[in-house]
């Protein structure tokens, strides 16, 4: 945790957390749609893959003191056992342009790390390049470059980071 001021916003400081959501409620579905929404140009949850996403991926929040400021939604890899995919992360406008993303990125690598995953990747616009230099920031590398609409000239790039070493000991966190 640590002390964030937010310039202009209030004479006061926030204490900032990254928690992981533990539970299915209305109010984290309502939460992780609604900033989701503030985020995303299109939508990405509905309250169906929302509630599927709290109960079997993993949901991490950036909370400044009581308020949910953030969300981030991880899933497992498939084809890498030991790896972590960040599916969706965003903060609330307001709170944005002010270093969060690199506390809130490196806060969730952190919980990934201490439940034994080796990597993290995600999928990000190539033209979004306050995305790319925050995960760039934390260690992020990319990988790979995927055109998915030809006819938009959309390029997806696939970026990892490496969380410990291939041949670290692994220990499993449980819930």
């Amino acid at each position: 945790m640590e002390s964030f001021r937010i310039d202009g916003a209030s004479d006061r400081d926030y204490t900032i957390r990254v928690d992981e959501a533990l539970d299915v409620t209305p109010e984290l579905v309502r939460t992780l749609i609604e900033i989701d929404l503030q985020t995303f140009a299109e939508s990405t949850y509905s309250p169906y893959t929302a509630a599927a996403f709290l109960k079997s991926g993993r949901v991490y929040l950036l909370c400044a003191d009581d308020l949910t400021i953030g969300t981030c939604v991880c899933m497992r890899a498939w084809d890498r056992a030991r790896e972590a995919m960040i599916l969706s992360m965003g903060i609330r406008p307001g709170w944005r342009g002010r270093g969060l993303g690199q506390v809130f990125v490196t806060g969730v690598l952190d919980k990934l790390r201490a439940r034994g995953l080796r990597s993290c990747v995600l999928l990000v616009g190539e033209d979004n390049r306050r995305a790319v230099k925050v995960y760039e920031d934390v260690g992020f590398q990319v990988v790979e470059q995927r055109e998915v609409d030809a006819e938009h000239n959309e390029v997806l790039l696939l970026m990892r980071i490496q969380l410990r070493p291939d041949d670290a000991e692994v220990i499993e966190l449980k819930a």
